[in-house]
């Protein structure tokens, strides 16, 4: 038996073997670069403006400018704005407006957690990495870890605004209360802390494919931002010849509108299946590319 596969070793929480320290490892070398203090600015500046944009669309959902409506548009818009003031309506609202930026938010969490794999090759600074840790497995894990931990903060800080915003909206411009314990937007809220941390594994998963920065980068966004529109343009082309509703839901086989669909109290858009299948979608993801991401670090050459 060798010192590194010591069992006691492997136990205890302060050698450089153990999962703990391979964490806080991780951790560090994210914390050693300016790239996560630049996303989480980012964070901050998306959640403020999507809350706004977001208060300004809900606005005019609860209070329609009617006379601007064509004569055929007016009656569904005010039956809308009256479901919009119902108790039902303000709690979709208030979860709605409790994870702005979740769709920029995600994208940046994803990306940082391709970056936590790339820049071990970008400043080769992998062979050390496993040199100091031959546990393939382990190593990646920790980056799985680490990278969740720092979705999670996104998340923390952008609800953190969220929360402060909305509280402003609903009670001084809205006129109406509603508690975040309610279930509709407290399930909002925790299921788009999921979606970070989902989005992070997927991440990192993503960037074991690659050993370019640039090119697991540019990958990154075509899977979040290209592959909605090549999704839509697909199940478009579908619906034309096989006129069913469920053909135009099926856009949540896209990574990024599933976690749209997920965080949204009803429909998040015409069609769209209800938050369950959003989440089923989202979680085999992140499972696949979590199994991707430790079969292709064990199996890789350095």
């Amino acid at each position: 038996m060798t010192t590194m596969e010591s069992p006691a070793l492997a136990r205890d929480r302060h050698t450089r073997t153990s999962p703990l320290w391979q964490v806080q490892a991780e951790i560090l070398k994210i914390r050693t670069t300016k790239v996560w203090w630049l996303f989480l600015i980012a964070i901050v500046l998306i959640t403020a403006w999507s809350l706004v944009r977001n208060g300004a669309s809900h606005h005019y959902e609860l209070h329609p400018p009617l006379d601007q409506y064509p004569a055929g548009e007016r009656a569904q818009a005010a039956a809308d704005a009256v479901r919009a003031r119902t108790y039902a309506g303000h709690a979709a609202i208030t979860g709605d407006m409790l994870t702005s930026g979740q769709f920029l938010g995600g994208l940046l969490t994803m990306l940082l957690g391709v970056l936590t794999v790339t820049n071990e090759y970008a400043h080769q600074t992998a062979m050390a990495t496993f040199l100091a840790n031959p546990r393939r497995g382990m190593v990646i894990g920790a980056k799985f870890a680490a990278g969740a931990g720092l979705g999670v903060l996104f998340w923390m800080v952008s609800t953190i605004i969220n929360m402060i915003g909305t509280t402003i909206y609903i009670r001084s411009i809205e006129h109406f209360n509603m508690n975040f314990g309610d279930p509709v937007p407290l399930r909002s809220m925790l299921l788009n802390l999921l979606g970070y941390a989902m989005w992070a594994v997927f991440g990192v998963g993503l960037g074991t494919l690659f050993r370019a920065q640039v090119a697991a980068v540019i990958t990154g966004l075509l899977v979040y931002l290209g592959g909605v529109a090549a999704v839509a343009a697909v199940f478009n082309l579908i619906y034309l010849a096989y006129h069913h509703t469920w053909v135009l839901g099926a856009l949540v086989v896209a990574p990024a509108v599933a976690s749209l669909v997920m965080i949204t109290p009803g429909q998040a858009f015409e069609h769209a299946p209800p938050q369950w299948v959003g989440l089923l979608v989202m979680l085999g993801y992140t499972l696949v590319f979590g199994a991707v991401g430790v079969v292709r670090t064990r199996r890789r050459e350095l």
